[in-house]
């Protein structure tokens, strides 16, 4: 029984062994936690907080304008100068006083309007940001002062786009730097200067004189709102764009004649502007009345524009490939769109270490302007209009004149154009203009553009295409392919376009056509042995300006010069790999000629005889040569140094398709068709359906100089931000191709070209040079690929579309070497020795094993050869089996490698072979279209 003083209290607080402990209300024990959890949290943010700003480098706000440069640099190899970049305007510094208080005042208005209040940055804005990050966006954004973009712009231009708590910490404490170093007057001069309006305009000078023609001091209320509407996204809202299919359909967009040159005037910011005079009322910079008076109003009424045109006289192809290489790289290297990683390059003040070599760049450069280097064209197959046609009778190019009238206008005739009743006008697709539909942003656009046309007067010229300008709102599909343009867009444009009762005249202020370009053209790429460095690169010749088509990265059918890739290389490496496998060499009989498969020994090498006759595929002899008859018993070096097609066709058909194309692939080439190239057509004589590019095929060509090995390009060495801090290093990647050894024969094989074949226009003075020839069918493409020890090199010659040319290859061996010869790297140093595992035997090189079954004695005397005397062979088990596997006859192709239009003469009579000599010093470079010469028998 409980006693009558018990108590719950006391019994609450009682405890064993005399001890007694007070137990927390529950409330309290969670206070304490949430106290020691704010405590946790204060700690972690702060040692974050020092963490980070102590990671951040050292600026010097007092000296802001030193970081501010923003082209960027491209250096050679040497380190000198060679070109800069950036969006095309030089940024011009203005103080404080060239400012007028409308222009300081859009701008505070509209993006910081607590600027003259604030040391850096607004802690309610900040906060606002902060609750949204904890809700669920995971970005902080919209919280930058005036001087936070200024800190953000000049100091952190590589993570600028990153939106992280740490870049936002970063930024705060420079913005916290750069208000106790520098005035307001200070910060937002420096923002003004820094600032990137959109079309190349960095810094408010730059867009005030291209916008609007003024100085920043003689803004106008308007023109300072339209300027500070742009920061936000410049290059989105930039006032002008050039002309094309997505700026015509972009909406507010008018075009704009400006020193004959057709522009878009972009007033898609036209809201925000309208916003930024609002703001200024509202935060008593400027009265209702003002504001009323300046809203609503178009920008075609008020802006002033003058283009300030680039003055180069040459098209620099090599800065435009390392820009492009540059952006790609920036892109993946920190995770940027396209237009971030470009804004990094052409206004980061990147300092870019190229690979060039500047002599060789300049000896190119040079040749290519000589107009004496390069063959004419051979006929024009004209109609009776003067239109050149193909084969077939289409137009491949309209005469100039049948174009454009003497002023420029372009007159669309009855059969071209409908005239509605209503007043709006179908253009019918094909005629003279093409019709393509595409996808764009704003819908669906119908782009109405030239076909190519030429001009024969003072050198031959062809204008590769242009538009008409017409916005995509204007334009209605008619039918399958027409497009309708409709009446008020003409009735409100009569200076652009004049309807008639059954045509349409455009006005050549109304479209747009590109620049004449001389033919034949050509392209050329020089790389260094063993690197992959580009040391020299033309993409064409008598074209100025950037960004123009770069036919060094284009590509254009081989011709013979593939043989050495997909054939020659091909057969030594596979043998080489079946006598390391302890097999031999097994020949497949098409039964299309009288080799067979004899004489070739047990392994394909260079002693390999093949035999030069007429070989029929679906009854027709093919292919033929490009000399007119056939040579009978060769080796394989001489076949190689002639360009024997018919030897080229029978290798390919003993090594395989398959062997062959991954041969192919493996030196680089990406342009092969998986489906269509796997046949002799392509991969033995070269025609290829996507064709190779100059580039590609250097590095090829490098790879059999460098011991079989392939390096992929570089174009730059290291890119180093405005702080001297390396951002990127260039690295090339390696590939094995072939065994040392096969390559080392290959070389020597290739050498042999130049001093005893076919090749020996492109010997180089002071060194041994190697490579191969390559023409195409009706002589539209001439190549010459090959190498010294140090530098590789692939040039090309041809038209822009296929017109024939009046030589053959021997044309682009003497430039080639004509330019090789003028290079200093070009004509130094030694090939590799050659390596252990190859031997010499009558007078041949092999690969260690691939010399058994010769059919060359060492001392030139006959051996006894298995030829068509001996008794037939019954047919045994294996050999049927060859024959269920042997590949199908190829299909005879429609562009060959280039033949005598002449049928082919009777095989003559297969003569022994000759044992195949050392190779020889080169000889003194031969006239290739000299018929009394034998060597001008070239083959592609």
């Amino acid at each position: 029984m409980r006693s009558e003083k018990y108590s719950k209290a006391a019994d609450r607080n009682a405890e064993p062994a005399g001890k007694r402990k007070k137990k927390l209300p529950v409330w309290r024990k969670i206070l304490r936690a949430i106290l020691i959890l704010i405590v946790v949290c204060v700690i972690g943010v702060g040692g974050y907080l020092v963490a980070a700003i102590a990671s951040a480098p050292s600026i010097d706000p007092k000296n802001i304008y030193d970081d501010i440069a923003q082209s960027s640099i491209l250096y050679d190899q040497d380190g000198n100068e060679i070109d800069s970049v950036d969006y095309g305007q030089d940024r011009t510094i203005i103080k404080y006083q060239d400012l007028n208080e409308d222009t300081i005042h859009a701008f505070v208005a509209l993006e910081d309007k607590t600027f003259f209040q604030h040391h850096g940055f607004n802690w309610v804005r900040m906060i606002g940001a902060i609750t949204q990050a904890v809700r669920g966006n995971s970005q902080i954004s919209g919280t930058s002062t005036i001087t936070q973009q200024l800190a953000r712009n000049v100091y952190l231009p590589e993570i600028k786009s990153e939106r992280s708590i740490r870049r936002k910490i970063i930024e705060m404490y420079y913005a916290f730097r750069i208000e106790q170093a520098l005035s307001k007057k200070e910060i937002v001069t420096a923002y003004l200067n820094s600032i990137y309006f959109g079309y190349g305009n960095y810094g408010i000078e730059a867009a005030a004189n291209t916008y609007f023609s003024k100085t920043t001091s003689e803004l106008s209320l308007l023109e300072s709102a339209a300027l500070a509407a742009l920061p936000q996204s410049p290059d989105t809202y930039a006032l002008l764009k050039d002309v094309d299919s997505d700026t015509l359909n972009a909406d507010n967009a008018q075009q704009i004649v400006v020193g004959g040159d057709t522009y878009i005037c972009n007033d898609i910011a036209k809201d925000r502007r309208d916003l930024c005079l609002k703001l200024m009322a509202d935060q008593g910079y400027i009265t209702e009345k003002k504001m009323k008076k300046n809203q609503g109003k178009d920008l075609i009424d008020f802006i002033d524009p003058t283009i300030e045109k680039e003055s180069s006289d040459k098209a620099s192809y090599f800065t435009d490939y390392v820009c492009e290489t540059v952006i790609n790289d920036l892109m993946e290297r920190f995770n940027l769109p396209y237009d971030e990683a470009a804004n990094m390059l052409y206004t980061g003040g990147l300092k870019i270490h190229t690979t060039l070599d500047s002599q060789a760049q300049s000896v190119a450069e040079s040749e290519f302007d000589d107009s004496y280097n390069f063959p004419g064209l051979a006929y024009l197959n004209q109609d009776e209009n003067g239109n050149i046609v193909t084969d077939s009778g289409a137009i491949s190019l309209y005469a100039y004149d049948n174009m454009f009238e003497e002023d420029g206008d372009f007159v669309l005739k009855d059969s071209e154009v409908d005239v509605n009743k209503d007043g709006s006008v179908t253009i019918k697709a094909g005629h003279r203009l093409y019709i393509y539909q595409t996808d764009t942003a704003s819908g669906t656009d119908y782009s109405i553009e030239f076909k190519p046309c030429y001009k024969n007067s003072d050198g031959f010229y062809i204008y590769p295409g242009g538009y008409i300008n017409i916005p995509l709102s204007e334009k209605t599909p008619s039918g399958d392919s027409d497009v309708t343009i409709s009446a008020e867009y003409l009735e409100d444009n009569p200076e652009l376009f004049d309807v008639g009762s059954d045509s349409l005249k455009v006005r050549s202020s109304a479209y747009t056509l590109q620049e004449g370009v001389i033919q034949p053209q050509g392209a050329m790429v020089i790389t260094e042995v063993g690197t992959g460095e580009i040391k020299a690169m033309i993409g064409g010749r008598g074209v100025t300006g950037s960004q123009t088509f770069n036919r060094a990265t284009a590509t254009r059918q081989p011709g013979s010069s593939i043989k050495p890739l997909a054939v020659y290389s091909a057969a030594l490496q596979e043998s080489y790999e079946l006598e390391k496998e302890g097999k031999k060499f097994k020949y497949v009989d098409l039964h299309n000629d009288t080799q067979g498969t004899n004489y070739y020994g047990d392994y394909l090498t260079a002693a390999s005889t093949i035999i030069d006759e007429p070989t029929k595929y679906d009854g027709k002899n093919w292919p033929s040569n490009s000399y007119n008859g056939y040579m009978g018993k060769v080796s394989m070096r001489k076949a190689l140094q002639q360009s024997i097609n018919v030897c080229a066709v029978k290798l390919y058909n003993q090594v395989g398709g398959d062997y062959s194309f991954e041969n192919v692939k493996k030196f680089g080439i990406t342009s092969l068709d998986e489906e269509n190239d796997r046949n002799p057509a392509a991969l033995a004589l070269g025609g290829l359906s996507n064709g190779v590019s100059p580039l590609e095929m250097s590095l090829a060509y490098a790879t059999f100089p460098n011991g079989g090995v392939r390096n992929s390009a570089i174009c730059y060495t290291e890119i180093q931000n405005r702080k001297g801090e390396t951002l990127m290093e260039g690295e090339s990647e390696t590939t094995k191709v072939l065994d040392e050894g096969v390559a080392w024969i290959m070389t020597d094989m290739l050498k042999s070209v130049v001093s005893q074949g076919i090749g020996g226009n492109a010997s180089v003075s002071g060194v041994q040079s190697g490579g191969k020839t390559g023409t195409t069918s009706s002589q539209y493409d001439i190549w010459f690929d090959g190498f010294t020890p140090t530098y590789a090199a692939a040039l090309w010659i041809g038209t822009d579309v296929n017109i024939p040319l009046t030589s053959m290859s021997g044309t682009a061996a003497l430039l080639w070497g004509k330019i090789m010869t003028q290079i200093p790297a070009a004509t130094t140093g030694e090939y590799r020795e050659k390596p252990a595992n190859v031997i010499q035997k009558s007078g041949e090189y092999f690969t260690k094993g691939t010399e058994t079954g010769l059919n060359l004695s060492r001392d030139n005397k006959k051996v006894k050869e298995k030829d068509d005397e001996e008794e037939p062979q019954t047919e045994t088990e294996e050999k049927k089996k060859e024959k269920k596997t042997s590949p199908e006859k190829p299909a005879i192709p429609v562009d060959p490698e280039p033949s005598d239009p002449t049928e082919p003469t009777e095989p003559t009579e297969p003569t022994e072979p000759t044992e195949p000599t050392e190779p020889t010093e080169p000889t003194e470079p031969t006239n290739p279209d000299n018929p009394d010469n034998p060597s001008s028998s070239t083959a592609g």
